[in-house]
């Protein structure tokens, strides 16, 4: 018996099958739905946007790959983790980075949902209601620093593993984040 993948699959595919030919930013939803032999409709009822489908393909791995923080894996092996989503696609995830930018772009929107990730997870391991605000600008601050340095890395080439990156992150983390991400 021949399964049918799940939409939002076939539109990833779709999107990363035309992102192998051409920028992410000159692909458009019609192109997109043609290729999979779907209809814009069907795109639209389950995506916004061209920008939402594209931090919906990383975030799916980021979710999987948080499942065993603080069960085995630290926040070093997360980031790492993380890092090694865009090193299996590299082509893919450049084009990503450097043709889809905006306010509601792959970058912000993949940060945005790290974020929130890293929040929840926060406050299920320990407990608590809401983050204390200084908490909660210490995420998000570090969050954003940890993502443009890892857009840097990937662009730029820095000469480094996503394991020794991991380590500076750690090294770099603000130290009211130390205890509730590290000490666990």
């Amino acid at each position: 018996m021949i399964l049918r993948q799940p939409t939002k699959v076939l539109l990833a595919e779709s999107l990363k099958d035309l992102a192998q030919r051409k920028p992410v930013d000159k692909i458009t939803v019609r192109e997109l739905t043609k290729n999979c032999g779907l209809t814009a409709p069907t795109f639209y009822n389950n995506f916004c946007d061209k920008y939402e489908l594209m931090a919906w393909i990383y975030n799916q791995k980021v979710e999987a790959s948080i499942v065993n923080f603080g069960r085995g894996d630290t926040f070093e092996d997360v980031v790492c983790k993380w890092m090694e989503i865009i090193l299996e696609d590299e082509t893919f995830y450049v084009n990503l980075l450097k043709n889809a930018v905006g306010q509601n772009s792959f970058r912000y929107a993949t940060n945005d949902h790290a974020i929130n990730l890293l929040v929840e997870w926060i406050k299920t391991r320990h407990n608590l209601r809401e983050l204390e605000p200084t908490i909660y600008f210490c995420v998000k601050f570090f969050m954003r620093g940890v993502s443009e340095l890892v857009n840097d890395w990937i662009i730029g080439k820095w000469d480094c593993s996503p394991r020794e990156m991991a380590k500076f992150f750690v090294e770099a983390m603000p130290e009211p984040l130390k205890p509730l991400l590290l000490h666990i």
